[in-house]
């Protein structure tokens, strides 16, 4: 009984991670579109383009945590029976599943979260913003392997459950 319970709420949880990357992934990729077309026009964004620029930001932090806080912790713990590794290691075992392909990018990525963030000095926020709208696009692609990785590896093993 106890093994049957185990599976159930992994496939559960795997359910709602891709159901939480997908509305993540949707949202980032919208507000990038917006950001795309204005952004090489100028450097002196109104209020309205500052606003759309700040959703883009938060949205790439948001999916920047549901990626390593969420769907590669959830991966370690499903797949190293229970062990939540440190997040060095947590990026390792990524690069691993081939889900990044460069840890130390993954840091930097990691390192613009952090920024968006914890940083409330505006000095340098279009070189802060420029950097978030580069890596967007490898954000996306890591999130989209990452769920591409738990429905192949995990959720296969749960075929009635692909309600997506």
């Amino acid at each position: 009984m106890g093994k049957k319970v185990e599976k159930e709420k992994f496939k559960t949880f795997a359910v709602e991670i891709v159901d939480m990357l997908n509305r993540s992934i949707e949202r980032l990729i919208y507000s990038y579109n917006k950001v795309t077309n204005f952004i090489s026009k100028h450097t002196n964004f109104n209020d309205e383009e500052l606003e759309t620029i700040e959703s883009m930001c938060s949205r790439f932090a948001r999916l920047n945590d549901i990626l390593l806080q969420k769907v590669l912790r959830f991966l370690d713990i499903y797949e190293f029976n229970g062990y939540d590794f440190p997040v060095p290691k947590r990026i390792s075992l990524a690069k691993k599943r081939k889900i990044i392909d460069d840890e130390m990018e993954f840091k930097y990525i990691r390192e613009l979260r952090n920024e968006v963030v914890h940083n409330y000095a505006t000095d340098y926020y279009i070189e802060l913003f420029k950097e978030i709208y580069k890596y967007t696009p490898k954000l996306l692609e890591y999130s989209k392997r990452a769920k591409r990785y738990i429905e192949e590896n995990l959720l296969k093993l749960f075929p009635a459950t692909r309600t997506f």
